[in-house]
C-alpha cells in the first residue's frame, strides 16, 4: 500500500483523512435528508429555500452551519425532494351585481393595518364541499380571520372570519386608514357585514376579477394544495381540526419569501421595531 501511496503522490495520513471527510460529508448529508422529510410530514410542500429559512432558525442545534442555502437545495434536489408546482385552473367565486370600486391597486403599503385582503374558497370534501373564508393583513401575510362553513351565508362566511380579525387587532377605530380588499362576492356587501366595517370605520375595495386580489388566490393554493389536501382532509371534522393548525403555522412557523424569510408574526414584531421611513415598501398591483 505504501509504494501505491507514492505512486498517486498522497501520504496514508492524508488518504484516510480523506475518507473519513468523505464519510462526514455522506452522514451530514443523509441527517439533513432526515431531517428534512420530518418537517415535511407538516409542511408537506414547502420549498427548499423557506424550508431551510425554517429550519435555521427552528433546528437546536448548529446543524447547518457550514451548509449554505444553495448546498442545501442542491442536496435536497439530488435526494428527489423537489416540489413541483400545482397549477388551479377552475373559478372559485362569483361577482355579484353591486361592487365598491378597487381603492388599492397602484396603492403603496408602508405598514399594518392598511390593506386587509379577503376571499371565500370551495373546498372539496367526499361527500361534497365546504366553504373556507379568510383575511390577511396584506402587508405582514398574516392570517387574522378565518372561517368554516357548510353553506355560503354571511353569518357562517365573512362575518365570523371579520369578527375573529378584528379581536385579533384589538382596535376599536381605524379613522378611515384600513381599506378591507375583496372580490365582489354578495358576502362582502351584506347588509351587516357592511354595517361592521362602518362601526370600525374601515372602508370597502372590491377587485373586478381574481387578478386584482393575487395574494389571496396564492394563500388559497398554500392552504389546500400544500397543507390540507396532503394532510388527507376530507371531511367537515377533519377540517374543523386541521383549519387552525394551518393557521398557527402559516402564521408562526412557515417562512415567507416575501417578508425576507421570517413568519407573518416575526415580520410584524420586526417592522414595529424600527422607524417608519425605514420599513419595506409593498406596491400592491394586479396580476398581469
Amino acid at each position: 500500500m505504501e509504494s501505491l501511496y507514492k505512486q498517486v503522490g498522497i501520504s496514508r495520513q492524508g488518504f484516510h483523512k480523506h475518507r473519513s471527510k468523505i464519510s462526514a460529508q455522506a452522514h451530514l448529508e443523509e441527517q439533513l435528508v432526515q431531517r428534512a422529510k420530518h418537517h415535511r410530514q407538516t409542511h408537506v410542500r414547502m420549498g427548499a429555500r423557506p424550508l431551510y429559512a425554517m429550519m435555521s432558525s427552528t433546528e437546536p442545534d448548529a446543524f447547518l452551519e457550514g451548509i449554505g442555502r444553495d448546498k442545501f437545495e442542491e442536496i435536497l434536489i439530488g435526494n428527489g425532494l423537489s416540489v413541483q408546482p400545482v397549477r388551479i385552473f377552475h373559478k372559485t367565486t362569483y361577482s355579484g351585481a353591486f361592487r365598491f370600486p378597487n381603492l388599492v391597486e397602484g396603492l403603496e403599503i408602508k405598514g399594518l393595518n392598511q390593506v386587509w385582503v379577503s376571499d371565500l374558497t370551495y373546498y372539496r370534501l367526499l361527500d361534497g364541499w365546504a366553504y373556507l373564508t379568510f383575511i390577511l393583513d396584506l402587508y405582514s401575510r398574516r392570517c387574522l380571520g378565518y372561517a368554516l362553513s357548510e353553506t355560503l351565508i354571511t353569518e357562517q362566511t365573512t362575518m365570523p372570519a371579520l369578527k375573529m380579525a378584528l379581536k385579533n387587532r384589538g382596535v376599536q377605530s381605524y379613522d378611515n386608514r384600513l381599506l378591507f380588499h375583496s372580490d365582489g362576492g354578495g358576502q362582502y356587501y351584506d347588509k351587516g357585514f357592511l354595517g361592521l366595517l362602518s362601526q370600525y370605520h374601515i372602508r370597502s375595495s372590491m377587485a373586478e376579477c381574481v387578478y386584482e386580489n393575487p395574494h389571496m388566490e396564492r394563500f388559497h393554493g398554500t392552504a389546500k394544495n400544500d397543507y390540507l389536501i396532503p394532510w388527507g382532509v376530507n371531511s367537515v371534522a377533519k377540517l374543523r381540526k386541521e383549519l387552525p393548525r394551518f393557521v398557527y403555522l402559516y402564521n408562526h412557523i412557515r417562512p415567507h419569501q416575501s417578508l425576507n424569510y421570517k413568519t407573518p408574526v416575526a415580520f410584524e414584531q420586526f417592522v414595529q421595531q424600527i422607524p417608519l421611513c425605514q420599513r419595506p415598501l409593498v406596491l400592491f398591483k394586479k396580476l398581469t
